[in-house]
C-alpha cells in the first residue's frame, strides 16, 4: 500500500462578530488492498464475508466471486494450494485510497463591544464550538465505511473519533 500524505485547505468566513471556519482534508491517487475475503479455515472467531452471497453458484452467474468449493474437490484437485489466493489479491480487492473529509468547522462569536466595556476586566473574549471528524465527504465504497485513513495501518485501527468541543477565550 502507498500511502500519501493528506492534503489540506482552510475555508474562513467572517460576518460582523461570527466567524465560520471549514477545515478541509483530502487524499487522492493511493490505492488501498483489502483484507481478504477467502480463508482456508473459518472459526467461531472469524466471519465470512457479505461477498459470499455475491459469489459465482451455477454456470451463467455473472459475477467476479469465485464460487466457494468442498473438501473434497479442495483435497483431491488442489492438495494443498488455496484456491482463494488469486481472488484475495487481484485488482478486484484493491479500492482507491482518495477520500475528502470535513475535519474542524467552528463558529466562534465574539464577545467584543459593550459587554467588555462594561467588565473593565477583560480586553477581548470569545465562545467558540467546534465541531471534529463528523463528515466523510468522499471515500470508495469498496471500503464499507472503514475510514481510509486508518486502513490496514497495523494492529487494531479504529476510525477517527467525532468530537465536539465548546471554548471561552478570555484576553486579560
Amino acid at each position: 500500500m502507498i500511502q500519501r500524505l493528506p492534503e489540506v485547505f482552510l475555508i474562513p468566513y467572517r460576518y460582523k462578530s461570527l466567524s465560520l471556519n471549514i477545515f478541509l482534508t483530502f487524499q487522492a491517487g493511493n490505492k488501498i488492498r483489502l483484507a481478504p475475503v477467502f480463508s482456508k479455515n473459518y472459526s467461531d472467531f472469524s466471519a465470512m464475508s457479505k461477498a459470499f452471497y455475491n459469489r459465482w453458484v451455477t454456470p451463467g452467474d455473472e459475477t467476479t466471486i469465485p464460487a466457494i468449493v468442498d473438501s473434497y474437490v479442495k483435497s483431491s484437485q488442489l492438495g494443498s494450494i488455496n484456491p482463494y489466493s488469486a481472488y484475495n489479491y487481484s485488482t478486484e480487492r484493491v479500492a482507491k485510497g482518495d477520500f475528502l473529509r470535513v475535519k474542524t468547522v467552528s463558529l466562534t462569536y465574539d464577545l467584543s463591544g459593550k459587554w467588555i466595556e462594561r467588565t473593565n476586566f477583560f480586553k477581548s473574549a470569545s465562545v467558540t464550538a467546534a465541531l471534529s471528524n463528523f463528515w466523510m465527504i468522499y471515500a470508495d465504497k469498496k471500503l464499507n465505511r472503514q475510514d481510509p485513513e486508518f486502513f490496514n495501518t497495523g494492529g487494531v485501527a479504529t476510525p477517527i473519533q467525532k468530537q465536539v468541543t465548546f471554548a471561552l477565550k478570555l484576553t486579560f
